[in-house]
């Protein structure tokens, strides 16, 4: 293959991830949490002040690397004062004004769909580096041919699409904690001043991503650890020629740089304020002590089960992903060092012992995103032993399977699960909130609206934008956040054209109505006539 040819491939992917990445954030109505994230970067960088609500919902690199369109477009800033009497506690500071998202979607000065499209969009200044690493570290492993499975795995990928198009924290995390194993393997395998610096950036970025990334910091010494027990003399050696100590010693001097340059870099992130940050992790801590409402097949609970997240990944992750990782670990067990395997295994491993021994919160597999990027390499070390013999045409086959249940399901990528429990459409009988239903299908709902000439239609939304943002009239049913624009209640049961998100349709947030969590059992009676994404279903009841 000519050289020109060999060194576009790579990038064929990564414009493949682009163009799915795109179509999806454009159709996609905002998410749930989206609508109180919007602008909020931007305002954090004019004032340098932690006093709005969100604020200190999250580390702010997310939110930073969201707000380049809200310094072009003229927003309205007056929606981020709030009055000077009201309480600014920790819950104040991590809940999500959505009224304050709405009003700048709303704002008729400019189209806000176009605004929230392109404040989506900078995500993919973090899947650069992240298919760079990605490509860098597998063809070290398995080759050019591993590395561009590896990549071609990555751009299909159900779980990186759906949350790589949200102004969230999910993803920035995800290349954010890949890039720091990335970078501080290269620094253990060929230390350099500059491998030490660029490691100790990376694990910054990834501590202002998102709280969890301080299980980085476990996970670092890990490997360390790992590195000193199972690499050669001559490895370690290198590592200690840098420091000029005792191999632990250097090892130990390099684990603490990275530590010390990456608390600097968040540190400068706060403009050198600490407070922001402290008041961020007390109001994770408070936010974990008050529980969550979590939906596992028909059952309900607010403290989660062991078993949440094993599963999750066991239904939401494409069957060749599972089958082709575990053979990539069988493959990279038997003709790499033992070292290699700590690198590859140590990061999700701990990560998902972080969450399911930790009795985190039960509403997301995007928790465990962080995975990914591993598999995917695991699955890149497949290539090695398929090249050259039958395999490769089993290899073939998983591919094709791949691409087909990925791009059949294009763009609901949220909703994705895979063929073990019947796909997409039975997903809701398994999970709720963020797994398939996050408000993401509005748009997708005004879409059905206009083709079947529908004018008005009784809803039981879960979302957090404002419907008037698609111009879509509708009469309202109980839902979670839904505003209720008429002067009486909804009775129900209750007739006409309903269209129902599926996580109201499980009622594991529906008791706040007094009602209970069988709200809506009564439309079990009745199949709906249409699916808009997976996640809102359609009745016609007479």
């Amino acid at each position: 293959m000519p050289n020109k040819i060999r060194a576009l491939l790579p990038w064929l992917f990564f414009a493949i991830f682009s163009v799915l990445f795109l179509h999806t954030a454009w159709v996609k109505s905002p998410t749930w949490d989206e609508v109180g994230h919007i602008g909020l970067g931007a305002y954090l960088l004019k004032t340098g002040r932690w006093d709005v609500p969100a604020s200190c919902s999250h580390p702010p690199l997310a939110f930073y690397l969201h707000s380049p369109p809200a310094f072009v477009y003229p927003l309205n800033w007056s929606r981020w004062r709030y009055r000077a009497d009201e309480l600014r506690d920790i819950q104040f500071l991590r809940s999500a004004d959505t009224g304050r998202g709405n009003a700048m979607l709303l704002d008729q000065r400019y189209d806000g769909e176009r605004f929230f499209f392109w404040s989506r969009t900078t995500s993919l200044l973090l899947a650069i580096p992240l298919f760079a690493a990605l490509y860098s570290w597998s063809r070290e492993l398995c080759g050019y041919w591993g590395a561009l499975l590896t990549l071609f795995f990555a751009a299909l990928s159900p779980n990186l699409l759906a949350h790589a198009t949200l102004i969230n924290t999910d993803f920035t995390l995800t290349a954010t904690f890949f890039c720091t194993i990335f970078a501080y393997r290269r620094l253990l395998l060929y230390p350099s001043p500059a491998a030490l610096v660029i490691a100790g950036l990376a694990l910054g970025l990834a501590l202002m991503s998102k709280l969890s990334a301080l299980v980085l910091l476990p996970v670092l010494l890990a490997i360390t650890l790992w590195f000193f027990h199972f690499s050669d003399f001559e490895q370690r050696q290198r590592v200690a020629r840098l420091f000029s100590h005792s191999h632990l010693v250097s090892l130990a001097v390099a684990y603490l740089g990275v530590c010390f340059l990456a608390i600097l870099t968040l540190w400068a992130s706060y403009g050198f304020n600490h407070e922001p940050y402290i008041l961020t992790v007390r109001s994770q801590l408070w936010d974990i002590g008050a529980g969550h409402a979590a939906y596992l097949m028909g059952q309900f609970s607010d403290q989660g089960w062991w078993y949440y997240f094993p599963l999750a990944i066991a239904i939401k992750t494409p069957i060749p992903t599972l089958v082709l990782a575990v053979w990539g670990l069988w493959a990279l067990a038997r003709r790499r060092p033992t070292l290699e395997l700590g690198f590859v295994l140590w990061p999700p491993l701990l990560l998902i012992g972080l969450f399911v021994l930790g009795n985190a919160k039960n509403i997301g597999l995007r928790y465990l995103l962080g995975i990914y990027p591993f598999l995917f390499l695991l699955v890149g070390a497949t290539m090695h032993s398929a090249l050259r013999s039958w395999k490769i045409y089993l290899l073939c086959l998983f591919a094709v399977f791949y691409a087909i249940s990925t791009t059949k399901n294009h763009p609901h990528h949220l909703a994705y699960f895979n063929e073990l429990i019947g796909g997409p459409e039975q997903g809701y009988r398994y999970l709720a909130d963020s797994n398939i239903d996050w408000g993401q299908d509005l748009k997708g709902l005004k879409s059905y609206m206009d083709e079947k000439g529908i004018e008005r239609i009784k809803l039981s939304y879960f979302g957090a934008v404002d419907p008037r943002l698609y111009d879509l009239k509708y009469e309202w049913l109980p839902g979670f956040k839904l505003p209720n624009l008429g002067d009486s209640s909804a009775e129900l049961p209750t007739t006409g054209t309903i269209a129902i998100s599926v996580t109201n349709l499980t009622g594991v947030y529906m008791d706040m109505y007094g009602q209970g969590r069988d709200l809506y059992t009564w439309l079990q009676a009745h199949q709906p006539v249409a699916h808009i994404g997976h996640s809102i279903f359609i009745y016609e009841i007479e």
